[in-house]
């Protein structure tokens, strides 16, 4: 968005905010995001989590992803306007991304806004603990962006002074709640009954050992892109033929890489990554949060991380991988994958699963409390006066 496509957006919705106001709020909750037309999947937790407690306040949605071109950009403008029209009438709006009629208007007193974000954890740095970076590069946007938030939920106290940082707020406001969804894959019978489901709906799957393909993306705008060096055609050739290469690509990337090897099965890129987790024997990826809740499975976790020191500087990282607290095993070639695949060296016993699970339990909370972070989170969000906590204990 350039600049005079920012200084018009800002005086439309000023003023549909402006006329709002002068109408009584509702009671009402808000899910909003310019991710996908779909609740994610932290919504959707939120949302059932917060009928069940109470079922007598009404819902509403304003989903749309932001769009690049003329008519995009139109049809866009047009969303935000009954977005900003509905941020304005409804006392509590939960966001899962960076979401312009929050950070443009001026806010409403009585009403509240939570951001819950899309990931898990806290691995590549984003939002103003980026900035100067090619993810948040200076300019009249992006110092606007995540402005306007009552507080941050987040999936365990190690990672609150990181969202803090990312959204520019007191981390008094940042709350450790644990994971919003996912928490079911510390379940070994939902995860056996899971993976069962999915080799129903692949058939390609059954009897096949299988690799996901699941990098993030790099890049901005309409330049998102994966980038990796080894391709999954060149990990198929180089795996026996009892595997199979599942390829997820991240949602934001447009599908332009093909994979031929008949070993190789491209999957629906809106499907969310944690739900073919149970079919997956490994995962393969870069500086995916997704790594957060596969550590919950403790299954083997194989990193493409060569450019780790660049990366380090842009975007930068939260987490390091690498250290001796770290999961995965480090992978710079397609016969580096089949060497650990297939050499028996992918990290199963019992010191590595140990490791697996210290890992989860530093980022998502203790195992025992994971079930309940749903409800936790909607108690917080639906009452009266949120409660106060101390700083931080990582500080």
């Amino acid at each position: 968005m350039n600049q005079l496509e920012l200084t018009l957006t800002r005086l439309v919705l000023g003023l549909v905010a402006f006329v709002a106001q002068r109408f009584a709020l509702k009671n009402e909750v808000l899910f909003a995001s310019s991710r996908d037309h779909v609740l994610g999947p932290q919504l959707a937790a939120l949302s059932t989590a917060i009928r069940e407690a109470g079922p007598e306040r009404a819902q509403r949605v304003a989903l749309a992803p932001y769009g690049y071109g003329i008519t995009s950009k139109v049809r866009y403008l047009l969303h935000l306007i009954g977005a900003t029209w509905a941020l304005h009438r409804t006392k509590i709006t939960i966001i899962d991304n960076a979401w312009l009629p929050v950070h443009i208007t001026a806010r409403r007193s009585g009403s509240r806004v939570f951001q819950v974000w899309h990931a898990e954890g806290a691995y590549k740095r984003f939002g103003h603990a980026a900035r100067g970076t090619s993810t948040l590069a200076d300019g009249a946007l992006h110092a606007l962006i995540h402005r306007g938030y009552d507080a941050a939920l987040v999936s365990s106290e190690e990672v609150r002074l990181a969202y803090a940082e990312a959204f520019q707020m007191p981390v008094e406001r940042v709350y450790a709640v644990g994971p919003l969804h996912g928490a079911w894959l510390a379940n070994e019978a939902r995860v056996a009954a899971r993976a069962n489901a999915l080799r129903e709906q692949y058939p390609a799957l059954e009897g096949r050992r299988v690799l996901l393909y699941a990098p993030t993306f790099r890049g901005r705008g309409v330049s998102r892109r994966s980038a990796l060096a080894i391709s999954p055609d060149a990990i198929a050739a180089a795996l026996p033929p009892d595997w199979i290469v599942l390829i997820k690509a991240h949602p934001l990337v447009p599908i332009t890489d093909t994979a031929t090897h008949p070993s190789c099965l491209i999957v629906d890129r809106r499907t969310p990554v944690e739900d073919l987790f149970p079919v997956a024997d490994a995962l393969f990826t870069d500086y995916s949060s997704s790594v957060f809740l596969w550590s919950l499975m403790a299954r083997p976790l194989l990193l493409a991380i060569d450019d780790v020191a660049e990366y380090s500087q842009d975007p930068g990282l939260f987490a390091d991988l690498s250290a001796s607290d770290g999961i995965g095993q480090r992978v710079s070639s397609a016969a580096d994958v089949a060497a650990l695949l297939t050499g028996g060296k992918t990290h199963g016993d019992a010191a590595a699963r140990e490791r697996y699970h210290a890992f989860a339990e530093r980022y998502l909370g203790p195992r025992a409390e994971l079930d309940g972070a749903p409800a936790r989170a909607a108690a917080l969000i639906l009452s009266e006066e949120l409660p106060a906590q101390r700083r931080s204990e990582r500080q």
